[in-house]
């Protein structure tokens, strides 16, 4: 089956002294810059409601309870309130 193009199980083999570890992190890096640039072209305006997660410092736990975990935190310098529900974050002043 050589001739016809097939790869069988033993093409697939590969010797991990042979693999070329810096180029394939290259091409990664190159593709992964292109995604990126590509979302960050389709990034839309922030709504109202939205806030910047980077200025939210979650401090520690205040109470668990049957549909979330509420948490003392800062935003933007404030003192506030967060409560997670399974995977909504609400912030409370």
């Amino acid at each position: 089956m050589k001739g016809n193009g097939s790869i069988s199980g033993k093409d697939m083999i590969f010797r991990a002294d042979q693999i070329d570890l810096k180029s394939l992190d290259m091409q990664l890096e190159k593709h992964l810059s292109r995604v990126w640039s590509r979302n960050i072209e389709k990034q839309r305006p922030a709504e109202e409601w939205e806030i910047d997660l980077a200025k939210l410092d979650l401090r520690n736990v205040i109470a668990h309870g049957t549909y979330g975990t509420v948490y003392r935190a800062t935003y933007d310098n404030q003192d506030v309130a967060v409560k997670n529900y399974d995977s909504l974050l609400w912030l409370g002043c």
